[in-house]
């Protein structure tokens, strides 16, 4: 970095940190979004937990007493609720299912045959959806305790349906479900704000000045066009890279407001953050140039935000394509895919995957795109037609 591009820098960065709209886009939404996020998922988790734990509110249909019924009543995890009109109680969600039990339910139970049983619920309902699959396993207790009845009276041991016992252990030593929803949210998370988190930049260097019509005197200054261009272009790429760590630094303290948001032990090693930094770093160098070079070509402050809107995009789609990947199991054509191979080494890292092959090949691809799209730049910096297109 020659004098004059310090010199620009300097300057490009007070301007660019004067205003408002920058520090808002690139500081203050990026630290906010995910305790939003955070606090919305732990109103809406804690709801659902909370209704696990309280007895299924249900209304029970039967014309006669039973042995299922007895069962429910006194079953503590279910709440039988009476009801004149089970329908309209059932869309007040009073209750959350209806219990039908057919005709001579007893009766068929000790023919061997096969009394029914009608589970009413709503289905546009969550609340009503998950009441459904907790009476149907506390039915499924009911009818295995009817099967192990009949092997008994039979002279039959009911272990004979359990020929095998299963037992589950994890090879993972940490992170768990915390980690796995990690490495879905923080691939999205970085890869998003290290190629958009210098858009607002790069919108006012480039179009704003053309638009304040400051560029021309710029211009006329003892700076080269390529000090000019540097300097604003440094200041694109580390307005990325603070929107980056400002967005690191909501997932913090999204983690604090809503402990539940990723769990326990989803963190991460100095030598995961190193490489995660790395390709980060490669994504913002890249993505600030064409950024730059688009508002450069935009005539107008509004011009330029329109073009840049699709950049936003661009991004959004191979990060939620990629989303459920597993960070184990990275197809390897995938680093061979822009954007798509920095979301594939992230992912690797946060389950303690270091394939160098990968980092080179994504590393090596990303130096490609650097170059193409910083030439690319050039070129238009250098024709008076982008400069003053009106």
């Amino acid at each position: 970095m020659n004098k004059f591009t310090k010199i620009v820098f300097k300057k490009e960065m007070m301007d660019t940190f004067r205003d408002k709209k920058t520090i808002f886009s690139s500081i203050i939404i990026p630290i906010i979004i995910f305790p939003l996020i955070a606090f919305v998922i732990g109103l809406g988790s804690s709801d659902m937990v909370k209704e696990s734990k309280e007895p299924v509110q249900i209304a029970l249909l039967s014309e006669e007493n039973n042995e299922l019924e007895m069962f429910l009543k006194s079953n503590n995890n279910v709440n039988i609720i009476k009801t004149k009109d089970y329908r309209k109680s059932l869309d007040k969600l009073d209750v959350k299912v209806v219990v039908k039990i057919g005709e001579d339910f007893d009766e068929k139970i000790k023919n061997g045959e096969k009394p029914e049983i009608s589970l009413i619920y709503d289905d546009t309902s969550q609340k009503s959806e998950m009441a459904k699959s907790r009476i149907e396993q506390i039915i499924l207790s009911y009818t295995n305790h009817i099967v192990v009845r009949r092997l008994e009276n039979e002279g039959i041991n009911p272990q004979i349906l359990e020929p095998v016992d299963i037992k589950s252990s994890s090879v993972s030593k940490e992170g768990g479900t915390g980690l796995l929803l990690f490495s879905m949210l923080l691939p999205f998370m970085l890869t998003v704000w290290s190629a958009v988190g210098g858009i607002p930049a790069a919108t006012d260097l480039g179009a704003g000045e053309k638009e304040r019509q400051t560029l021309e005197p710029l211009l006329t200054t003892k700076a080269n066009r390529m000090s000019i261009l540097m300097g604003k272009y440094f200041t694109v790429v580390l307005a990325g890279i603070i929107a980056t760590i400002a967005s690191l630094i909501g997932f913090l303290i999204a983690t604090k407001i809503n402990p539940e948001f990723l769990g326990e032990s989803a963190t991460l090693s100095i030598k995961s953050i190193v490489i995660i930094t790395l390709v980060c770093l490669e994504m913002a160098l890249a993505f600030s140039s064409i950024e730059l070079a688009i508002s450069f070509y935009a005539r107008n402050f509004k011009e330029a935000q329109t073009y840049l809107s699709p950049v936003s995009i661009l991004l959004m789609v191979p990060a939620y394509l990629t989303m459920f990947v597993d960070g184990r199991a990275v197809p390897e054509y995938y680093f061979h895919i822009p954007i798509i191979n920095t979301i594939g080494i992230i992912k690797e890292v946060i389950v303690s995957v270091y394939d160098f092959k990968h980092i080179l090949i994504t590393t090596g691809w990303n130096l490609v795109y650097i170059a193409l799209f910083l030439i690319v730049t050039v070129k238009m910096f250098e024709k008076e037609t982008v400069i003053f297109r009106n």
